[in-house]
This record gives C-alpha cells, structure tokens and sequence, in this order.
C-alpha cells in the first residue's frame, strides 16, 4: 500500500459516510483494508484522531473559497463558491449529518471547526459588502438586514445535509435536491435590478448546457 495513512482516511470516510462516524469501529476499518487494527492505530492512536486528520481535510478544501483575491467577484462567484461547499459537504456527508453530536462529544476537536465558522462569517459580510459596493445587492436599510441574509446563507448551507436526512425525498413538490437554488431564493428579494439581470444571465447559461 503506497499511502497507508491516506488509504485509512479515505476508507474511515466511505464507512462513515454509509453507517455514520458512532456506529463504526476501527477494527471495522482495519477489516475494510485487510490491515491488523495495530497498524491502523500505529497511524491514528483512536478514532477521534481519524475525526481531527477529517476534519482538517474539510477546513483545508474550502480554505480560501469566500473571497478570492485579486480578481473581480460576480455573482457567479456565488454559485460556484457554494457548489464547492456542496461538493465538500457529498464527500463527507457524515460530518455534516452528525455534526451536532460531533460538536457535543468532541469540542476539543471541532473547535477549529467553529473558529473557521466565525471567520466565515467575516469574510461573507466582505462579500455582501462587495456586491453593495458593486451595485449587485441592495443596501442595508428599512427591512433589509444583511446580518439575517448571512445567518440564513450559512443555515442552508451547513445544515442541508442534515435537514435532507429528515425528508421524505419521495413525497410530490419542490426538489430537495439543489441546495443552490434554495440560495438562490434567500438571496433574490436582495438583488438590485443589475444584480438580477447578472443572475438572469447566469440562470441561462445554465439552461444552455
């Protein structure tokens, strides 16, 4: 095996994706690789070890995604910028379903992951900011609160994984199945009409693939 340590993440994460990080044991991991559990452990000493190198794995793959710089932002940006964090949520699907219970039972552990939420949010109200400043979205004023657009983008986004698991995705509607376009809708009543019409542009881009 080329990459031991990399091969056990990537097998940790396939069984926690399938059966959840509580109900999997690192013999079960072992097993999966056809590895001693002594060889495993030689890598990571338990399991909350795996969950750190995961988590860190997480952090580093949306590093950087908010606010790009050193070139103009659009709003297709904003499209992209939450597919990457679509992306990342599929790969590690258990983590973001279990995340509560992750936060309760190890809080030494994922307060990076709160750290980084909390920088998160200051950089997107950079963001919000720029499109202002750029004449995309609407100002702040009456009943426009840019504080409650941020808090409602970030729910959408960390939790519909989680909110997902608790639908039933055969029931007749709306599709449960885009994520972006439900933030799309959270963030339509804020667009300026160039700000709509760079989303129209899009939305046809779209339509044309």
């Amino acid at each position: 095996m080329k990459n031991t340590k990399s091969e056990i993440l990537r097998t940790a994460v396939n069984l926690f994706n399938q059966r959840g990080f509580f109900k999997v044991t690192v013999k079960e991991i072992a097993d999966e690789m056809g590895i001693s559990p002594g060889n495993l452990t030689y890598h990571f000493k338990r399991k909350e070890n795996l969950l750190a190198a995961i988590q860190q794995e997480i952090l580093s793959g949306s590093k950087g995604i908010i606010v790009p710089e050193g070139q103009e932002i659009t709003l297709r940006h904003f499209r992209d910028m939450f597919a990457r964090f679509f992306e990342i949520q599929s790969r590690y699907a258990f983590y973001f379903s279990e995340i509560i219970y992750l936060l309760e039972v190890y809080p030494d552990i994922t307060g990076d992951y709160r750290e980084t939420t909390a920088t998160r949010l200051v950089d997107a109200r950079r963001l919000v900011d720029y499109y202002v400043a750029t004449g995309r979205l609407l100002p702040e004023g009456g009943d426009i609160d840019h504080d409650y657009l941020i808090h409602n983008l970030w729910m959408v986004n960390t939790f519909w994984t989680l909110g997902g698991a608790l639908l039933d995705r055969n029931k007749p509607g709306k599709s449960f199945d885009s994520p972006i376009e439900s933030l799309w809708r959270i963030l339509l009543p804020y667009l300026t009409e160039k700000g709509r019409q760079e989303y129209d542009s899009l939305k046809a881009e779209e339509a044309a693939e």
